[in-house]
Parts: C-alpha cells; sequence; structure tokens
C-alpha cells in the first residue's frame, strides 16, 4: 500500500475543488493560491503545479492535453466567478475567455466542444473557435449537473430538463432529443456511459439510483444505494460500462454491477428453467427486498468525498478525493471486486488545510465536533446575474497540437497561425444570446482607449455573456494521435 505521509512538498493551502479526467487516470486539484495535476496510475505523481495569485473553484481537464477550463473560487479568486478561462498549460497562460451574465455551476470537456451549466440554461461552444454551437433552458440547476459522452465523435449530452427532475438528452449526431422522467423530486446526481447510451440519476433523496437506456427512454434498473436520505456528491461509470458508483455525505462509495442486455436475457432464460420453488422462493424475495439491486461492495475511507472515478487503465480501481476528518485534501486509490472485501491501494495527502499545524489535540476536539466542508456554494436563492451588457473581446490564440505520451501529462507543440485579415468589431445587440467569435480582428477603427475600456468592465464583472478569445483558424481542431 503507497500511503503519503505529511511532507513539506505538500500544499499548504485548503482544498476548494477536484476532478478527474475523462478516463481516470488523471486528477486536477483546484486550492485557493492556483492548481495542481495528479497521475494516479500506474504510479502516483504530482506531474504539474501552477501557483496563481488566486483560487480556483471549478477545474476540468480534457483528457492529458494542455487544455484546461477554469473558474475562480475562494476568498480570494483568480478570475469572477462568471468566467471560464481557457488555459492552455504548455504557455502556461491563459488564451480564451467565456464570460457570462451567471455565475458558472459546471464546466465540461470533449475534444470537440466546450458545455458550461449556469443556474438555469447550458451554453455548447465549438472548441476550435469558441463559437456557439446550443443553448439549452434547464430547471433550477442549482448543482450545476452537466456530462458529456466522450468515447464517440457526436456529442451526447444530458443535463435537467425544464421540469423538475427529469433528463433532457441531447443526441447531436442523430438530431435528437430525449426526455426522462427520472425522479420525482429535484435532481441532485448525473452521470452518462461514455459512449452516450446509459444515463445514470440520483434526486436530493439519495436512495434510489436509476439507470436508464438513452435510445428507448426506459429504466433498466434500480440500485439501492441506503435507506436514510443523503447527498450524492458524485455519480460515475467505469469508462467499460460494467460498473456505476456513488458519493455521497455520509462519506462511504458505492460501487454497482452495470448488467449488459444480454446477461439479463440470460438470467430470465435461467429463472423459466428453474424449479417452481427457486421460482416462488425469488417471487417472494423480490416483493420484500424490491427490484432495487444493492451495490456489490462499499468503500470507505474519506469522511467527506467530493468525486469519484474508475481508472480506465486498470481492472476494477476506483479512486475517491475529498476531505478527511481534519480537512485536508486526500485521494484514496481501492481496488474493488464482486464479493470480496476492497482492498486499499493508495492513500495521499493533497493539499493541507489552513489548520493542518494545529496541535494533536486540537485535531481530536474538532473530529469529535464533527469538521464538515466549508466550501463557498452558490446561493440557494437570490439574483445570480453579475451585469447587464455584452462587449466581444479577441485575444491571441495558438493552434494546440497534443499527443498522449506513455506516464506523462503533458506533450504538446504550439504552431503558430498566420494573421488572418483583419476586420472591426461590434458589440452585440441581444444581451441574452452569447454571440460566436470571429476571426481575429484588432481592427484600425478601433482605438486603443475602447479596448481598456471594454477589457476594464470584462475584469470588473459588468459584462454580459461573451467571448474573449483567438480562434484556432477555419477547420483547425484538436488532434489526437
Amino acid at each position: 500500500m503507497d500511503d503519503d505521509a505529511f511532507t513539506d512538498s505538500t500544499s499548504q493551502n485548503p482544498l476548494l475543488t477536484c476532478a478527474f479526467n475523462q478516463d481516470g487516470g488523471c486528477l486536477a486539484v483546484g486550492t485557493t493560491s492556483g492548481f495542481s495535476v495528479h497521475n494516479l496510475h500506474p504510479t502516483y505523481a504530482r506531474t504539474v503545479n501552477r501557483e496563481l495569485q488566486g483560487g480556483i473553484g471549478l477545474i476540468e481537464m480534457l483528457f492529458r492535453c494542455n487544455l484546461m477550463a477554469l473558474v475562480g473560487g475562494g476568498p480570494s479568486p483568480q478570475a469572477p466567478p462568471h468566467r471560464v478561462l481557457i488555459w492552455d498549460d504548455h504557455c502556461p497562460k491563459e488564451v480564451g475567455e467565456l464570460s457570462f451574465r451567471q455565475v458558472v455551476l459546471q464546466v465540461r470537456l470533449r475534444k470537440d466542444s466546450i458545455a458550461v451549466a449556469l443556474r438555469d440554461r447550458v451554453y455548447v461552444y465549438h472548441l476550435a473557435d469558441l463559437s456557439l454551437r446550443d443553448k439549452i433552458y434547464t430547471a433550477d440547476n442549482v448543482h450545476g449537473l452537466l456530462c458529456l459522452s466522450t468515447q464517440i465523435q457526436d456529442m451526447v449530452l444530458a443535463c435537467p430538463s425544464v421540469t423538475t427532475g427529469h433528463v433532457r438528452v441531447e443526441l447531436y449526431g442523430l438530431r435528437k432529443t430525449v426526455l426522462l422522467e427520472a425522479h420525482e423530486s429535484a435532481l441532485r446526481g448525473l452521470a452518462i456511459t461514455a459512449d452516450g447510451t446509459k444515463v445514470a440519476t440520483a434526486s436530493v433523496r439519495g436512495t434510489v439510483i436509476r439507470l436508464w437506456d438513452v435510445s428507448s427512454a426506459t429504466c433498466l434498473q434500480e440500485y439501492r444505494r441506503g435507506v436514510e436520505r443523503a447527498t450524492i456528491t458524485c455519480l460515475t461509470f467505469s469508462w467499460d460500462f460494467k460498473w456505476l458508483a456513488c458519493t455521497s455525505d455520509k462519506g462511504t462509495a458505492h460501487v454497482f454491477e452495470v448488467e449488459s442486455t444480454e446477461e439479463k436475457e440470460e438470467k430470465k432464460k435461467e429463472e423459466s428453467s428453474s424449479s417452481i420453488t427457486q421460482i416462488l422462493f425469488s417471487t417472494v424475495r423480490r416483493s420484500v427486498e424490491g427490484d432495487a439491486k444493492k451495490s456489490i461492495c462499499q468503500i470507505r475511507g474519506i469522511p467527506h468525498p467530493l468525486t469519484c472515478a474508475f481508472i480506465a487503465e486498470a481492472t476494477n480501481l476506483l479512486a475517491i478525493a475529498g476531505w478527511d476528518a481534519d480537512g485536508n485534501g486526500v485521494l484514496l486509490i481501492s481496488e474493488f471486486g464482486p464479493g470480496d472485501e476492497p482492498r486499499r491501494v493508495g492513500y495521499h495527502v493533497l493539499c493541507h488545510s489552513a489548520v493542518a499545524d494545529d496541535s494533536e489535540e486540537s485535531r481530536r476536539r474538532r473530529r469529535l465536533r464533527g469538521w464538515k466542508p466549508d466550501v463557498p456554494q452558490t446561493p440557494e436563492g437570490g439574483r445570480l446575474y453579475v451585469g447587464e451588457r455584452l462587449d466581444i473581446l479577441e485575444k491571441g490564440m495558438e493552434q494546440i497540437h497534443f499527443e498522449e505520451d506513455e506516464d506523462e501529462f503533458v506533450a504538446v507543440t504550439a504552431i503558430k497561425l498566420e494573421e488572418a485579415t483583419k476586420s472591426s468589431t461590434t458589440p452585440a445587440d441581444a444581451a441574452d444570446e452569447l454571440a460566436p467569435a470571429s476571426p481575429k480582428s484588432e481592427a484600425g477603427s478601433c482605438s486603443q482607449a475602447t479596448d481598456e475600456a471594454a477589457r476594464s468592465n470584462v475584469d470588473s464583472g459588468t459584462v454580459g455573456d461573451s467571448v474573449r478569445t483567438e480562434p484556432l483558424g477555419d477547420g483547425s481542431e484538436l488532434q489526437s494521435p
């Protein structure tokens, strides 16, 4: 078992957020003074550590390439919480920006798109030039529920519908919308398989998790997490769609088995060929226990889990990140199997809390009182709008080409683009709609004073939904080997 002690190399800044990349091989951590990236398999290592001038409240990686999406957070944020920064870690610096009139609650990336969840809507952009692709209205999405398929060419997007408890699934390849009547109460957890064929949902009650088939909009299976109410903090599928995991504020991670259609048909055939006694016994058991399946194992070790992910490159490995009883950011890697007790593979301290230097007696008293995460959350009520105007600013951006080398986080080359034809930029007429980014233009007709004034408006948080970036160029996209 690989355990980390409280070493000097560990960050002393409190954990604000953490998120795994799309295949679960890396963990991005946001703190009050920047962010870091940790490689999980085959060996654990902190591969990137960036000290910034403020905190990072949301972070999203794009597999193992150099592009990330950052949102400011904490008591002193790196940027206002209504701005999404497109970060190129090859530079390293900000190369693009999306600015909104609401606080950003979630950001998702795939190789051709970026999706942003606000309180009542979802925006989807082309990643190559940050031009607007789609806008979807949702119900009150306080928790920023949003997920994308990342394993197929045609994107599948899942988010809350305009009806409370329902899920809207957009199949962009088929130009089709599927509505799932998931729960009667509000949604709290949402996950989609990498191929976009199945969706898992959980409500604010947190007792039952439902598995849905996207093509037929039918419920395939119900899973029983427990009988007591709980707050679901994460839902995730494995890369091969065989497992489903969830974490909650109870401090336990549950792993459920996802049966394929063929396996279900085989079980039905076995039941039909069983004796009358076995059929009666199974019928009585279902009437008592219900049809909801229980988890194959439960993993404990992190009192306040924030997120979890299956490591795609390994077999039956689940990584869980969150806070320990002292408020330190920690990572647990555990091996599981049907019918077996989970085995701890690694335990690592990501960053210390602000009170990490307290005495052992102070820690003991704090544990007895019951420490809980104190991370700034989006207010339950009130106006979340931060401005009423819409300006468009454009900035230099390079074409990014990434290659995924084994056991490395970043292996990139940056190719300079030729300057496009200069053209003037005008503010958008409608403040409610986001305007797509146009080719690079710092026109001579736009004076330097105008640009500085517009830039100051963006930095002060008084703009509307807008885009500030330099596009990659027509027809150029991120390329994966």
